[in-house]
């Protein structure tokens, strides 16, 4: 065959390939479509999609990133194979178990789709931002804080922006942290307004507690009433400890956590006159019994007066640049009592004799066991202004006695009714 001629064969067959894709590359484009979300604060969140392809689809997924914290999770959605399918997910829905979500939880999401010859197509990312649409609400931002109200008073509202904003750098400053994420802040005029956007109780619960303020989320602040300035204190300083002193592996004892947030407060209110009480009876509390809170109901206002009063001396006593180191200590994962060694040079039974002494109190009559952490950690986060919830790690029935305590010490202490509110995170 002549050189031109078999040149020109040559480039007819490569052109071939250009021009007529095989069948198998025809059937492997799996398109994915995202149909939007139907939202109804609480009680409905379902996430919708479709998709196509050549062949079967046998597998349409959701997947999605709850933020700030980064927790990641999936849900398949229930399909018939077939080559076009639409369908859903649902997070929250009256005929089924849900989990919480509190307002304002913004959730990055995407679907992705498979068929049946394992080709596989996703939607192109999206965010949704899950308010408590039952209110109009206004926003107001300030210093990386956010106000979201629906009352109607703007002068109100500023003001709790300004204590807000200036609450996250006083005690960043404080605790030598930044938080470096947006924080929300949800103000609710009534206690009927803000039981729905509350972590799911039991009824007899929910008939026995109010809750005037709670942490709900590492970003999320809930409150009740526009001039609850102490409340958005204390819950705001439960952002900053989580930031300054939570990691991996850290993990910061109740009265440290309880301590700062009371401490963070223009009044600590009945809690000091409750240590004051227990200092002139000589009955406080040991420190190792409150590295989690207290089970006894009859203990909670002792429990957050000696949490700040401990708090209180490290500061006054040893300087807030020495406070602050103990956080960073324990967000390296060490536990209480090797934290407070590496910084001040002493344990938590060496930290209750030095307070012990410093409110003329003796000392322990009976060393107590030493091994660190004997009883465990915890998260939990009580801000003890009005009756209230849980916010915390620590278990349903704990968090009721606490709550339950809170209510009896109101009439002894002076409360007026105010007692124990909290984060959930």
């Amino acid at each position: 065959m002549p050189l031109l001629a078999l040149l020109l064969a040559l480039a007819v067959l490569a052109s071939s390939f250009f021009l007529f894709p095989s069948s198998s590359h025809a059937q492997a484009g799996v398109t994915v479509a995202d149909l939007g979300v139907e939202s109804r604060f609480p009680d409905r969140l379902v996430f919708r999609a479709s998709a196509e392809s050549g062949s079967p689809i046998e597998k349409l997924r959701l997947r999605y990133e709850i933020l700030p914290d980064g927790t990641r999770a999936n849900a398949d959605a229930e399909i018939e194979a077939a080559a076009s399918v639409t369908a859903e997910v649902a997070l929250q829905a009256p005929d089924q178990p849900t989990f919480y979500l509190p307002p304002g939880t913004t959730i990055v999401y995407h679907w992705e789709a498979t068929d049946e010859a394992g080709n596989t197509g996703e939607s192109p990312e999206a965010t949704f931002f899950y308010d408590d649409d039952r209110f109009e609400w206004t926003s107001k931002e300030q210093g990386g804080v956010t106000i979201y109200y629906y009352g109607g008073n703007d002068d109100a509202a500023q003001q709790m922006l300004e204590v807000g904003a200036e609450n996250i750098a006083q005690i960043s400053a404080l605790l030598g942290t930044t938080v470096d994420f947006p924080v929300k802040v949800w103000i609710y005029d009534s206690v009927s307004d803000m039981r729905p956007a509350l972590p799911r109780r039991s009824a007899t619960y929910e008939d026995s507690v109010i809750t005037a303020g709670i942490r709900i989320a590492s970003d999320t602040v809930l409150v009740l009433g526009e001039a609850s300035y102490d409340t958005l204190r204390h819950e705001l300083t439960h952002v900053v400890t989580a930031a300054a002193g939570e990691g991996g592996l850290g993990s910061m004892p109740a009265w440290l956590d309880e301590g700062t947030a009371v401490y963070s407060q223009d009044d600590p209110e009945g809690f000091g006159e409750a240590i004051g009480a227990a200092i002139r009876r000589g009955n406080v509390l040991s420190v190792r019994s409150i590295t989690s809170s207290p089970g006894d109901p009859g203990k909670v206002g002792l429990f957050y007066g000696q949490s700040w009063s401990l708090v209180s001396y490290l500061n006054e006593e040893y300087g807030q640049e020495k406070f602050a180191q103990l956080f960073a200590e324990i967000k390296t994962g060490k536990r209480i009592d090797s934290a407070l060694e590496a910084v001040y040079g002493f344990d938590q039974n060496g930290l209750e004799d030095e307070w012990r002494e410093a409110n003329g109190l003796p000392p322990r009559e009976t060393p107590e066991h030493d091994p660190e952490e004997s009883v465990p950690p915890s998260t939990d986060d009580d801000n003890p202004v009005s009756p209230s919830e849980g916010d915390g790690g620590t278990s349903a029935a704990t968090l009721a006695a606490i709550l339950v305590g809170t209510l009896l010490l109101a009439g002894v202490i002076g409360f007026a009714g105010i007692a124990l509110a909290r984060r959930v995170r």
